[in-house]
């Protein structure tokens, strides 16, 4: 085993995947959202669709969470779930928000798949269904027993501070700024994840992991050359499942069906990686994630099943 090859390739790969795939997308569309936050776009919309979200036990603030998952990154709602984790009073409202967003494609993997033939519309509309019916059985259902246990003083984030209107050049700049950090972050965990899996290849686990999970992607019309990027997905995470995807999209072992169906199994932040990370994120989060947890796992299972019948 050559393993100072597989480093190298991994690191070129990575690079590859974040400075000319991804960078463009989280600079360009980390810019946009941060003008429609800074403008109150966001905030607006979530005003206006506060009374819809209510219906299904979500915040109106996670309306603003789900819409940076969609179209930035799954990194980009952490600012607004913190946030969220001070404000919210409800504790079944607060785990019927974090399902919602759980439920959602990252943009920054959905969107460089679009040139290979991925449907975002499909993508979408999964997301919100799948993140409603999450949202709706965290709220009704899993968290139906939780009570407000809001101890914080929240007198320092309802007071409104009154802070320089920045230009739209100025949002430009600050969103594109962000968008790059996002990009070249995940560079490491990239290069780490894509050398884990050449050495997992070259010891056969990968081999022996398709093997096992190749009758249920038969069933569902997948080829077993699927097994790997699911795999990678939930063990290391989007990014490196987008490589992966990319990789074999390349080597003309997947069709745009394929990456269709593949799609509604595993765009979505809920892996080892992701699960770590939300449920970090404040102290009310870490006390319900495991009621929104199994409100997203419905979701996603119903996200699934959606790109199954229709891509079948």
């Amino acid at each position: 085993m050559d393993l100072i090859e597989h480093m190298l390739s991994s690191g070129r790969l990575a690079l590859d995947l974040a400075l000319y795939v991804m960078l463009p997308i989280t600079v360009i569309m980390g810019s946009i959202m941060m003008v429609f936050d800074h403008r109150g776009v966001l905030k607006w919309l979530s005003d206006l669709l506060t009374p819809i979200s209510n219906l299904f036990g979500a915040s109106g603030l996670s309306l603003i969470a789900l819409s940076k998952m969609l179209f930035v990154s799954s990194i980009a709602p952490l600012p607004t779930l913190n946030k969220l984790d001070i404000q919210e009073r409800d504790n079944r409202k607060l785990a019927a928000s974090l399902a919602l967003v759980l439920t959602a494609t990252q943009g920054n993997v959905s969107f460089p798949m679009i040139a290979y033939g991925l449907d975002f519309g499909v993508l979408l509309a999964s997301s919100i269904i799948g993140g409603v019916l999450a949202s709706a059985i965290t709220y009704y259902l899993f968290a139906a027993k939780l009570s407000s246990d809001f101890q914080k003083n929240t007198h320092d984030c309802s007071m409104s501070i009154s802070r320089p209107r920045k230009t739209i050049v100025q949002s430009l700049s600050e969103g594109g700024m962000e968008g790059m950090k996002i990009a070249v972050n995940m560079i490491p965990m990239l290069t780490v994840t894509l050398f884990l899996l050449a050495v997992l290849k070259e010891l056969n686990a990968i081999q022996w992991l398709t093997e096992c999970l190749s009758p249920a992607f038969s069933a569902i019309g997948l080829p077993s050359s699927a097994a790997l990027p699911v795999i990678t997905k939930y063990i290391a995470g989007g990014t490196a499942y987008m490589g992966v995807m990319i990789d074999q999209i390349e080597q003309g072992s997947m069709t745009v069906r394929d990456i269709n169906i593949i799609a509604g199994l595993a765009s979505n932040p809920v892996d080892l990686v992701g699960v770590a990370v939300f449920s970090a994120i404040g102290p009310r989060i870490g006390k319900i994630f495991r009621y929104a947890i199994m409100g997203a796992l419905i979701g996603l299972i119903a996200r699934a099943l959606i790109h199954i019948y229709w891509f079948s």
